[in-house]
């Protein structure tokens, strides 16, 4: 009788703690979140190259400088392209779900949408969906997050998600996402197209942390499907800079400043 009390005592003792561990575990939906938090800011002001290398390896190198901020609910971003001439003062504005192109050639802003944020923005291996999910909304909006677990990264512990679209809008059957543990930062992102294949390949380095908040210092994302690549690579970075409210309007788009 006592040891038949004993091995039910170790099992209750067994089935609380797995109902903490439970209870304790980290949701697919918390960590997007967390991710999400992370990559907003409520105000930053960059300037970045961007590297395009074709299938040969060929190089074109293009720079910019970008603003964003987050206000009552609001998501901002304008970005302006400073070099070379021939595409400089060419700019892309989002407000949430909204988004504009300025070409300085044109003389007038046209507005993007349906299935045109599945175009390539500017000749690069990133559509306008994906400037979307990493330059503004983040992905909580329009995915549902399932944890598949923790898993090691060139050397770092990180969360293993899988994200499904939440609304037939999104392009991309699924993304898997790999987010480091210890700062909330995706250290990879796999996206594939609706045919279930893995189409393109997005990873970051030179993670550090100024003013309190984290960033990636360098982002590349390889198109498998084209065999082409594109390098981002942040030359300066201010959190700390106030931003006009009255540059993220298509009327200041259109003024070419």
């Amino acid at each position: 009788m006592k040891r038949l009390a004993g091995l039910v005592l170790i099992m209750v003792i067994l089935l609380f703690t797995t109902n903490l561990s439970a209870v304790g575990a980290i949701s697919g939906n918390e960590i997007l979140t967390e991710l999400d938090n992370t990559m907003k800011a409520e105000s930053k002001y960059m300037q970045q190259e961007m590297l395009l290398y074709s299938t040969s390896g060929s190089e074109r190198s293009r720079t910019l400088e970008a603003w964003n901020k987050a206000k009552d609910g609001t998501d901002q971003m304008l970005a302006r392209f400073t070099g070379p001439a021939n595409i400089a003062g060419t700019s892309f504005l989002m407000v949430d779900d909204d988004m504009w192109l300025y070409m300085p050639a044109l003389g007038k802003v046209k507005r993007i949408a349906g299935s045109a944020k599945q175009g390539s923005f500017m000749g690069s291996d990133l559509t306008y969906e994906d400037m979307q999910a990493l330059g503004n909304t983040g992905f909580k909006n329009n995915y549902r997050a399932e944890f598949i677990g923790e898993e090691e990264i060139d050397n770092k512990s990180s969360y293993h998600l899988e994200l499904v679209p939440a609304s037939a809008e999104i392009s991309y059957k699924k993304i898997e996402i790999w987010v480091d543990c210890s700062n909330w930062l995706p250290l990879k992102i796999d996206y594939y197209n609706s045919s279930g294949e893995l189409e393109k390949v997005l990873t970051t380095s030179g993670h550090k942390e100024i003013d309190g908040q984290w960033t990636a210092g360098r982002m590349e994302i390889e198109n498998k499907s084209k065999g082409t690549k594109t390098v981002l690579v942040i030359k300066e970075l201010n959190f700390a800079e106030e931003i006009p409210e009255q540059i993220f309007t298509t009327r200041y788009l259109e003024r070419g400043q």
